[in-house]
């Protein structure tokens, strides 16, 4: 619930109203009822989300709401009447007065007893609502075919918090609030019309039309460049993301400045836009009140006009009652606009989840326990494809399969290799059932796959894919989810068989993880796992439900050669025991030579099949893919040249650096991190220094804006002089002979006060939203800037995660420049209100002030206990669900590996179990807190009580006059309701001074590697290849001692006492196993860490001395995973240019098509301009990772650096890059880290890490006839 939509609180003067806040934002749709009604009412309306309320319960619940509802806008107009009787028999007898004031105070308790009512049960309504569709939606989605994610691809995290929390709005306490302020506008133009027909049905014609248009086109005007604004943003944003998503990229090629520039571009474009909607945010504020105030003259002047023609006198309380209601009404007209967009919004929102929950059912149902259910036997019959055609429903008119017809061995190895596309994977898809072949069948011991029980046939399958899934947990429970097809298994005996697979699957790790097996894991874990630790996890899962089919895709692509090879030992050794039929699909032909049977696929089509010795000698596609991978056998006698070094006894250690995930800390680390580093406080003051301090050029605009916000608060001071002179002008002057003319002028001074609020609110608006538009430009741009330049160490603290920066740029800067905008202007105004008004009422009637001034802190208390209780429900709906909601969203987004494991029913068990406790604290907080919030709208009219029985005694008794008294009321108690604005912005300062937290500590945040920005001059020494082929001297590295202990683990050494030198222009390979140090020599030589001990030199210099942008503009870089920012294919090429140099066409080609990526590159539609999507999404991951390797060498590097850059290549696109990198290497120092060791055996030498220590060095034939580490990964892979 939101303040702005209460129905106006009770005033004097209709114009005396608390100045309301602009729901600029907001639009009332051209064609809301098309939204509200829908195109069918009864299928897709608005009405049916309402559906979930099945039970009789919840629609007794729902009817209560209705009519507590409708009956909580009754109490309010009959309060303007009674106030009308007050004024026109001022002051009333002592026995009128107490009749009055008992009838005031028993609509006041009514209207405490229905509002509650309504509050109840409308906000149990929508937490019924919200929850049964929270509900459904994961039980839908669990049960989904896997077509239906390909083609429609719904956002499901989206969906379960943004449209279900926007339906539980659009169902909830504003659907009272709306049939409130109905029931009120009836109300209010009934009464009106029987007090003063004539009189009301004037101000209809003048006033509902004015404030209609004003609202509604002022609102239109405001949403649609808004939405403007926002696609400038979110451009903006994309890009902010994955600079900060791939930050290591970004430092390594000098091009934060680039892309930091980019990114202000488009904010600038966002705030010239948005300059525009706070312009005409502020006018259709000003215009809102320039209405209500110059209704007030109209009400007044026609008012006494129409009395004088019916010989009537002393009736300003007609006149008030009259304009009171209407003036109150049209407000209530002024905010169906909003409503009616919430309304339309959740019915929109209701749209796309009925997408989901009306999607046919699935042909494949995970749910339906009908079919055959195959046991470990059924499997001995074999698997047969017959005559299969395969078309992805996303991708109609490609042909995946083409009537291929494959036989698997039962109880064997059998292997299915093949260039990207061409089919492998499609065939493990088929056999799990994720989808039906188009023709042809797939069958199982002779019978077709689809007569099977779905869930049935699942359980005696597992499957290991190349992108190793793993869920929020520990790593024993992601291992036991392998066993989610059994049921009741004793805690021990999970125990053990996870503790066994674990060892089948070479996962020799856990023992120096900071909780072993129990340690946490996946997107809420704290501890980075290599992606060949994931892959190892993985496998310990499909092993541990002892499955009779295995699939294993890739399932080795991250592993290093020695744990490769522990892993294939125990699968043949459990294959031999087991009788259980393997199917491997592999890029690397060493896992499947041993294979009993290798099938071959190229085009969807089967084109070779036998064993791996057959198929060499049929010199067909097999062999040219066994050349592309195999080793040379021309290894020699000839002196080595090796040194070796004892390798440790446990080599492995956390988080392969190789995948540099930036390391992250452990939880208990983390606490001590942050104990040791307490976040710095801001008080309210602090944050508005550094705020002026960033608005500094726009001084004189806040100078300005506060003296209009200044006189906007004093317009309640003019309007209560005003007030107070008609009302006693009207009871008591209307004989006089000056007595129309009296009139005339002060309603003169209503209209003139109107156009004051015009100016005034028009000008604050404008002033502070164009401050408020520049501040949150230059916070953002300043917080990218700085962000970009922190140590990559810095990227693995608390709060320092992607998500959390890119949180700080958008929410907590949005934060932060609403102090210079609304929060300010409202607090100056506000401000002035209440001290006007309290000075103004004690030199006029001071005998009355001090009684009412005792009221003014109830009329506080009462407008922060309102405020404060929407708050937290606004709160408690955002952020109630969020946790229940990530894990349902990880699970949609691993929606195969969700199907393979049979965790259908298990998530929503889950889910439900998740959504469970915020769901009872809600109903909670409806019920207790819904008392606060009633009590604070009740309060106000025991409070006019007050007031008017003081009042009434001190004018009877001669202390003062009837004008004195109706100066005094609506300066002290209506001035204290404006201040209920004050303690509206209580949550958006508290959020403020959060947000600044997180902000300013990014901006005071100092690297302790500096990244210096030099000219295109400054960078003129550095060197190219073609420099390294004339000098013959730059380009050489030297590690001398060298340790490295990471910051988030100091006492765990990644390098120990390396020493090593490579000669200019050498082409040098770093192998060994998973966290043994490759990784972390390549991240020392680009400078993301410098040495704990020991130093780095490069041409004889040590590279600390050295400039860091004059470094790294000498190294180019390609990484495992190939980051993309959002843009071209030339655009991120391009970026990867030498500082102050712009790539030509030509050279862009060149090296392009040096990566064999120029033919694919023409063959798209729009060429080198196509996008390529978010972190390159729109293109395969050799595509990316080529396009990585274009964008190293356009740089043309001194020293080049590949940290597994064909780690995604099949084996001809791997030949392909290969050969390109050793043409690129040609005259300049190349540095590659590999784990295929078959792309480095041709390097001028080769160091093999163990434990952070160098244990080998030598040329490839050297190392082979040493017979040690790098000859016992050798012989892993060899395929001949």
């Amino acid at each position: 619930m939101e303040a702005s939509t209460i129905p106006p609180e009770p005033t004097a003067a209709a114009a005396t109203l608390a100045p309301i806040r602009s729901n600029t934002g907001r639009e009332l749709p051209a064609k809301f009822a098309r939204r509200i009604f829908g195109k069918n009412p009864f299928k897709t309306s608005y009405f049916s989300l309402f559906r979930p309320l099945r039970s009789f319960q919840d629609r007794c619940i729902l009817v209560c709401g209705f009519v507590c509802a409708i009956a909580a806008g009754v109490p309010l107009p009959i309060i303007g009447v009674i106030f009308g009787h007050i004024i026109n028999t001022f002051p009333p007898s002592e026995h009128e007065l107490s009749k009055v004031i008992g009838e005031l105070l028993g609509i006041a308790v009514a209207y405490f007893v229905v509002t509650w009512g309504w509050a109840v049960c409308w906000g149990v309504v929508g937490e019924r609502v919200s929850r049964g569709l929270r509900e459904e939606l994961v039980e839908r989605a669990m049960g989904m075919e896997m077509s239906y994610f390909d083609v429609e691809s719904p956002d499901m995290t989206s969906i379960l918090t943004e449209k279900t929390q926007t339906v539980q709005l659009g169902t909830s306490e504003k659907v009272g609030l709306f049939l409130q302020s109905m029931a009120y506008f009836v109300a209010a133009f009934t009464v009106g019309f029987i007090l003063d027909a004539e009189l009301t049905g004037i101000l209809l014609v003048a006033i509902i039309p004015a404030m209609f248009c004003v609202v509604t086109f002022g609102s239109k005007a405001v949403a649609k460049l808004q939405k403007t604004a926002s696609d400038c943003s979110e451009k903006a944003s994309a890009i902010a993301e994955s600079s900060i998503r791939a930050v290591q990229v970004v430092q390594a090629f000098g091009i934060a400045d680039d892309l930091a520039n980019d990114y202000y571009r488009l904010l600038r474009e966002s705030v010239r836009v948005g300059v525009r909607k706070s312009i005409a945010g502020a006018l259709m504020l000003g215009s809102v009140y320039f209405v209500a105030y110059s209704a007030n003259a109209l009400a007044f002047w026609e008012g006494t006009r129409l009395q004088e023609q019916r010989g009537e006198s002393g009736q300003a309380g007609t006149i008030y009652a009259v304009v009171f209601l209407i003036l109150d009404a049209s407000f209530v007209v002024g905010q169906f606009g909003p409503f009616l967009q919430t309304f339309a919004l959740a019915a929109a929102a209701g749209e796309t989840i009925f997408e989901v929950l009306d999607h046919p059912a699935a042909h494949i149902d995970v749910y339906n326990e009908e079919g055959e259910k195959p046991d470990s036997t059924t499997f001995e019959g074999g698997l047969r494809f017959e005559n299969v055609t395969f078309v992805y429903p996303a991708r109609p008119t490609a042909r995946v399969l083409n009537g291929v017809n494959l036989q698997f061995k039962a109880g064997a190895v059998n292997g299915i290799v093949g260039g990207s596309g061409s089919g492998k994977s499609t065939v493990a898809s088929l056999l799990l059932r994720f989808y039906d072949p188009t023709s042809g069948k797939v069958t199982l011991d002779s019978k077709d796959l689809r007569e099977y029980n779905i869930h049935g046939l699942r359980s005696r399958i597992s499957v290991v894919n190349q992108e190793p899934t793993l869920f929020s947990g520990t790593i024993l429970e992601n291992i036991a989810h392998g066993l989610g097809f059994e049921h009741d298994v004793p805690e021990d005996e999970v125990l053990r068989r996870c503790h066994q697979a674990a060892e089948e699957a070479a996962c020799d790790f856990f023992d120096i993880l900071p909780d072993g097996i129990n340690t946490k894991v996946g997107s809420s874990g704290h501890t980075s796992l290599s992606g060949g630790q994931k892959q190892r996890i993985c496998l310990a899962r499909a092993l541990v439900g002892n499955p009779s089919l295995l699939i294993l895709d890739e399932y080795t692509s991250a592993m290093d050669a020695t744990s490769e090879a522990l892993v294939l030992q125990a699968l043949k050794r459990a294959t031999a025991v087991s009788g259980r039929t393997t199917i491997i699909i592999a890029h690397r032909l060493a896992t499947i030579k041993d294979a009993e049977k290798i099938m071959v696929m190229e085009h969807g089509n089967l084109i070779e099949e036998g064993t791996h010795e057959s198929l060499v000698e049929q010199d067909g596609m097999y062999r040219r893919l066994v050349e592309a991978q195999k080793f040379d056998k021309s290894a020699t006698d000839s002196k080595t040249s090796s040194i070796t070094a004892t390798p440790s006894s446990n080599p492995t250690i956390l988080n392969d650096e190789k995948d540099l995930e930036l390391p992250q800390l452990s939880p208990k680390k983390a606490e001590e991190e942050k104990e040791e580093a307490p976040a710095k406080p801001f008080g309210v003051g602090q944050l508005l220094k550094r705020s002026f301090q960033l608005s500094k050029p726009e001084s004189p605009l806040i100078a300005i804006g506060l003296f209009a916000s200044m006189v906007s608060g004093a317009i309640i001071i003019g309007e209560a002089i005003i007030f107070g002179n008609l009302v006693n002008i009207l009871n008591t002057e209307s004989g006089d002979a000056d007595y129309n003319s009296k009139i005339d002028f002060f309603c003169l001074m209503f209209f003139i006060l109107s156009l004051i609020a015009l100016l005034a609110y028009s000008t604050s608006g404008t002033m502070f939203g164009i401050v408020s538009q520049w501040l949150l430009c230059r916070i953002q741009d300043t917080s990218l800037r700085n962000i970009l330049r922190q140590d990559v160490s810095w990227f693995s603290q608390p709060g320092h995660s992607s998500h959390s920066l890119m949180s700080a740029l958008s929410m907590d800067a949005g934060h932060i420049s609403g102090l210079s905008g609304v929060i300010i202007g409202t607090i100056f105004s506000v401000t002035t209100s209440v001290v006007g008004g309290i000075v103004l009422a004690h030199v006029v009637a001071w005998k009355i002030a001090v009684v009412l001034l005792s009221a003014v802190p109830v009329m506080l208390v009462a407008g922060f206990l309102r405020l404060r209780v929407l708050s937290m429900a606004e709160e408690r709906h955002e952020s109630a669900y969020n946790d229940a909601a990530a894990m349902a969203s990880e699970a949609c987004a691993a929606i195969k590996t969700v199907a393979a494991l049979g965790r259908e029913r298990d998530v929503l068990k889950q889910y439900r179990a998740a959504i469970q406790g915020p769901y009872e604290q809600s109903l909670k907080f409806t019920i207790t807190g819904n008392v606060l919030l009633a009590f604070s709208l009740a309060i106000t009219y025991f409070v006019y009580a007050l007031a008017y029985w003081w009042g009434a005694k001190q004018v009877r008794n001669g202390m003062y006059n009837e004008m004195q008294f109706f100066i005094v009321l609506p300066a002290l108690l209506f001035s204290a309701q404006s201040s209920g604005q004050m303690f509206s912005l209580a949550p958006e300062i508290t959020r403020a001074k959060s947000a600044a937290r997180n902000v300013f500590k990014l901006h005071d945040a100092k690297p302790s590697i500096i990244v210096d920005t030099h000219s295109p001059a400054d960078l003129k020494s550095v060197g190219s290849s073609e420099k390294i082929n004339v000098a013959g001297k730059r380009g050489s590295m030297e590690f001398r001692n060298v340790s490295l202990a990471y910051p988030s683990r100091p006492d765990n050494l990644a390098l120990k006492g390396v020493s090593l030198s490579i000669k200019s222009g050498e082409f040098v390979a770093f192998v060994g196993r998973s966290g043994a140090g490759k990784s972390s020599s390549i991240a020392l030589i680009e400078r993301f860490f410098d040495p704990t001990a020991g130093s780095v030199v490069m041409d004889d210099e040590d590279i600390r001395t050295v400039p860091v942008s004059t470094h790294r503009a000498r190294i180019g870089l390609v990484e495992q995973e190939p980051n993309l920012f959002p843009g071209t294919i030339i655009f991120n090429v391009s970026l990867g240019a030498r500082p102050g140099h712009k790539p030509t066409q030509e050279e862009i080609e060149r090296v392009c098509k040096a990566c064999s990526m120029h033919d694919f590159i023409m063959g798209l539609p729009e060429g080198y301009n196509t996008e390529c999507g978010n972190n390159g999404s729109r293109l395969s991951g050799g595509q990316r990772q080529r396009i990585a390797i274009a964008r190293a060498l356009i740089r043309d590097p001194e020293i080049l650096l590949l940290d597994e850059a064909t780690s995604q290549l099949d084996a001809k696109s791997e030949k392909d890059v290969r050969g390109a990198i050793a043409a690129a290497s040609t005259g300049r120092t190349t540095i590659m880290v590999a784990h295929r060791l078959a792309s480095v055996q041709h390097a001028d030498r080769i160091f093999v890490f163990d434990d952070g220590r160098i244990a080998e060095q030598g040329r490839h034939d050297e190392l082979m006839a040493l017979g040690g580490i790098y000859s016992g990964m050798v012989e892993t892979q060899q395929l001949t």
